[in-house]
């Protein structure tokens, strides 16, 4: 019989894992994508076809090309003041490998992990993954981050905190004042902090986001995280970047080259493009999301039995469900009835009794699919009744 690694079988059959692998049926109506529906910008796509006409089609032997390199060290400038070195940055194939990189390189087996809960369920599978335990911190009941709840978790094998922020699922914008007091207990713990920031340009209006390398003081146990793929809408190019400080960098750069190898040239110039050229499409796409985003919560809002945040970031509405049925025998019904969605408890037990639904759609599907969950909601509470 053949031998599989104990940490696969301890994930392969999650719930994240089953939801992956499911089979589609062709006429679903999508509400759980976490994919942009907009085209990649032209000027990006033009600049790869430039890259590979110039011959850009060769391994990159470095941490990513000098001319990307330069151009994220200039926005995070830009962004947070804080002065980061080209050898500081690392590409990535999107957040996922770097994601994978940070946690085999600062937990051994049994070693401590923070993770929010709900948060991003990417995480927990990793860590499981390596060995390494995942310990789960709740929010606050208006989903903000309960930093006294993290000094409680924190125990001598704690190594890392992940922090996603705008959070998926929840779409919750962390308060500043929160962030600077999880980073000063970082430091009182010594903890390394990783910053998952995927979504902090997809923002509702009057929402800010709060970047943590602009807490210039604690740069030397920080490592940022960022895609390209949500804020661009460039989820099939596979391109992001990890930060970290000089001592770390390296590490970080030997593990992603054993999972990972160098990514694609071409695509590197993409992102050249994407920081360096007109950013009116990120404006468009907000623009868009926000309109979305009130359609989904003023439908949602009129549902007996549902009660949604408001959304804040990212592209996701979360809401709490008044039915005896757990989250996932909620998304079955829903997945039965031709509407896909995501179930709370994907991302942690703090997730039971909630749904997330994405409006990355258009406002039609977005209809469509709140008139199919009205109707199961309805027909659920009457099964229970």
């Amino acid at each position: 019989m053949r031998h599989i690694a104990k940490t696969v079988m301890d994930t392969s059959g999650g719930e994240r894992a089953k939801f992956m692998t499911a089979k589609t049926p062709p006429d679903l109506i999508r509400l759980d994508s976490g994919s942009p529906s907009f085209a990649t910008p032209p000027h990006i796509v033009a600049a790869v076809k430039q890259a590979i006409d110039a011959g850009h089609t060769g391994y990159i032997l470095e941490k990513g090309v000098m001319p990307l390199l330069v151009a994220i060290c200039e926005s995070i400038a830009a962004e947070t003041g804080a002065t980061i070195a080209p050898s500081q940055v690392l590409i990535t194939n999107g957040s996922s490998s770097g994601i994978y990189a940070v946690m085999s390189c600062f937990l051994d087996p049994g070693d401590e992990v923070i993770v929010f809960d709900p948060s991003y369920s990417l995480y927990p599978h990793v860590a499981r993954q390596l060995g390494a335990v995942p310990v789960p911190v709740r929010h606050k009941a208006d989903y903000q981050l309960d930093v006294e709840a993290v000094r409680r978790a924190i125990t001598p094998r704690t190594r890392l905190v992940m922090l996603n922020n705008p959070n998926n699922p929840t779409g919750i914008v962390y308060k500043e004042d929160d962030i600077a007091a999880l980073l000063d207990l970082c430091a009182e713990k010594d903890l390394l902090l990783a910053a998952d920031e995927a979504y902090s340009k997809l923002m509702q209006p009057g929402q800010v986001h709060v970047p943590v390398l602009k807490f210039h003081r604690h740069l030397d146990r920080l490592i940022l995280l960022g895609t390209f793929s949500k804020t661009y809408a460039m989820t099939g190019w596979r391109l992001g970047y990890a930060v970290a400080p000089p001592d770390l960098i390296d590490y970080l750069y030997g593990i992603h080259r054993a999972i990972n190898g160098p990514i694609c040239n071409f695509v590197q110039r993409a992102g050249i493009a994407a920081l360096q050229g007109p950013q009116d499409c990120v404006a468009e796409f907000n623009a868009v999301y926000h309109k979305r985003a009130a359609l989904m919560h003023r439908l949602a809002t009129t549902i007996p039995g549902l009660h949604p945040a408001a959304p804040q970031g990212a592209f996701y509405m979360w809401t709490r469900f008044d039915l005896p049925q757990s989250a996932r025998e909620v998304r079955a019904r829903l997945f039965e009835r031709g509407v896909a969605v995501r179930s709370g408890s994907e991302y942690g037990s703090g997730g039971e009794k909630h749904l997330r639904i994405s409006y990355s759609v258009s406002e039609e599907t977005i209809e469509r699919g709140m008139a199919v969950i009205t109707d199961v909601v309805s027909e659920l509470a009457k099964e229970a009744a």
